[in-house]
């Protein structure tokens, strides 16, 4: 089980291309409260997926992901 301790960084953005342009990526070291805050929406959604280290949340208008310390 990952642990808030093993966030590498998140992501929060539309649906589609995720290379930052349609959200926002955020380390730990630049917002840890931001990074809680996404922590607890993704692992707390019942629909929430974990697949290679990553855990995430799609919706029809937003993408939540956490990348965890491999």
């Amino acid at each position: 089980m990952f642990t808030l301790a093993d966030v590498k960084t998140v992501y929060s953005g539309r649906p589609g291309c995720m290379c930052g342009c349609r959200g926002k990526y955020t380390t730990p070291e630049q917002s840890a409260r931001s990074v809680k805050i996404l922590f607890n929406k993704v692992m707390n959604n019942p629909k929430h997926k974990i697949e290679d280290g990553i855990a995430f949340v799609e919706t029809d208008t937003r993408n939540l992901v956490v990348y965890f310390v491999e």
